[in-house]
């Protein structure tokens, strides 16, 4: 028995699983869509797929890239942040070395 009837959801993921390279007539056979149906779907909403897989890719490179500039940041803060220490340290060991003088 053939299902005609799938949510919308269910339609992408059957599109998303053609455009990574399945087989129709397996994607057809585990869900039991008529193979022409699903060949309109492919018509009808394959660019709309296309362009969320597109997007799902583009939301992936950009959340590594925060990734990768997040720890370019910390890293850099922290070199700051001993910098910053060391300058303090060395301008209190000169105070000190004024104050003793005088």
């Amino acid at each position: 028995m053939k299902n005609n009837n799938l949510s919308f959801s269910k339609i992408i993921k059957c599109l998303q699983q053609f455009y990574n390279g399945r087989e129709i007539e397996d994607i057809c056979n585990e869900t039991g869509i008529e193979h022409e149906l699903f060949n309109g779907y492919i018509r009808e909403c394959g660019e709309i797929a296309n362009e969320l897989l597109s997007l799902k890719d583009e939301n992936e490179k950009l959340r590594r890239m925060f990734t990768n500039l997040s720890l370019v940041n910390q890293s850099l803060r922290d070199s700051l942040d001993m910098l910053t220490r060391k300058d303090v340290s060395l301008i209190e060991l000169l105070l000190k070395k004024e104050f003793q003088k005088h």
